[in-house]
């Protein structure tokens, strides 16, 4: 075989598929739904308050369990499917496939920065605005906290998609620790 030439730019690229049944059984769990949340969102993700995540916050307090409700996560053998679950309960279904949409963009841009040991709260997906200044309704993109000794956060692009009962996403980001175009090793 000839040698194999490396890739000529220092981009790396993540990908993470979750499924949203799984995340809203976890959701739908008195104990472990709010644990959850705050495992996975930072604090500056926490402080926007999406208004998806309102059920969390008006969890009645020794209510009905779910399973007296009608409602159970997704497990094999289970007689509810993940349509009619979104139909019956479409507030929590909206809540887990939000949260399994940003868990895996947060999944996915850990991996396309292998170069940093990066936790679920050194990420934090926004939405840009159309003028790149103020953030919006626009595409998402990914905010990596700056390591030590780094004066800006990093930014990388992110697609989240859903189908169905999985979400999905894709990063895309830069590897400074990577030669490519511009620094002398692409010919």
């Amino acid at each position: 075989m000839k040698p194999l030439r490396p890739f000529p730019f220092p981009l790396n690229i993540g990908t993470d598929i979750c499924r949203i049944s799984r995340i809203y059984a976890i959701l739908r769990s008195p104990r472990r739904g709010m644990r959850f949340v705050n495992r996975i969102f930072s604090p500056e993700e926490q402080a926007t308050k999406d208004h998806r995540l309102r059920c969390l916050e008006r969890r009645p307090l020794g209510g009905l369990s779910d399973e007296k409700r009608g409602f159970h996560g997704m497990r094999v053998g289970n007689e509810l499917s993940c349509e009619e679950i979104a139909r019956r309960d479409p507030e929590w279904w909206a809540a887990a496939s939000f949260v399994a949409g940003r868990f895996a963009a947060k999944e996915a841009a850990i991996k396309a920065h292998s170069h940093r040991r990066l936790t679920f709260h050194d990420v934090v997906i926004e939405r840009r605005g159309r003028d790149e200044e103020r953030l919006g309704s626009g595409p998402p993109v990914a905010r990596i906290k700056g390591g030590e000794g780094e004066e800006e956060d990093a930014s990388a692009m992110i697609s989240i998609s859903h189908d169905g009962e999985y979400a999905t996403a894709v990063c895309m980001a830069f590897d400074p620790s990577v030669g490519g175009v511009g620094r002398g090793s692409a010919r």
